[in-house]
């Protein structure tokens, strides 16, 4: 909880919630977190064990896949490049710009230089090595299902142009390919 900026990011799921008048905010957290619950079925929890993953690294993944894949029939593809960078020796760091984005937009507004400075070191993924700290966003069923069930590739790389069209890569060579064929 130390290396969290907000403890319950990636626990409240993106659902249509009702809210009463004097309703206390306790309440509210409490029907978040019961229809969070609800989701996280048993298949989900065997699924992350099978995989070796904890509930939290899960929702982790989860997390970048719901940023970085708008559309959800890449999230799959998204997935297999996060898994097959976890799982390589040769990729330690996922280089996410969406967890950047997190930092810049939603962390930095609310904290002071130092701890923002800590919390770049843990949430960066472009400084630390494997998964940040905690999501940075609460995701989506269709996120967490690719996140259990990543699509099978050998890819390592992936970019998306101004239209949202999506490139995919094994080599950091075919990226920079893709990267100007994106334009960028």
């Amino acid at each position: 909880p130390s290396e969290r900026m907000f403890l319950l990011e990636g626990y409240i799921f993106p659902d249509t919630y009702e809210f009463y008048r004097n309703e206390s905010a306790a309440s509210a957290i409490r029907r978040f977190l019961d229809n969070s619950q609800a989701k996280l079925t048993e298949e989900i929890y065997l699924r992350c064990k099978m995989l070796g993953y904890s509930l939290d690294e899960i929702l982790t993944i989860a997390s970048i896949i719901q940023e970085e894949a708008g559309n959800p029939a890449e999230m799959g593809k998204v997935s297999s490049v996060l898994h097959n960078r976890l799982n390589s020796g040769s990729f330690p760091k996922l280089q996410c710009d969406v967890a950047t984005f997190y930092l810049r937009d939603y962390v930095k507004p609310y904290v002071d230089e130092d701890k923002y400075e800590q919390l770049k070191g843990l949430y960066n993924t472009y400084e630390c090595f494997g998964l940040p700290a905690g999501p940075i966003t609460n995701s989506g069923t269709d996120a967490v299902m690719a996140a259990l069930y990543p699509e099978d590739t050998d890819y390592y790389f992936f970019v998306t142009d101004s239209d949202g069209a999506y490139y995919y890569a094994e080599t950091w060579s075919e990226h920079l390919k893709n990267c100007d064929i994106a334009g960028l």
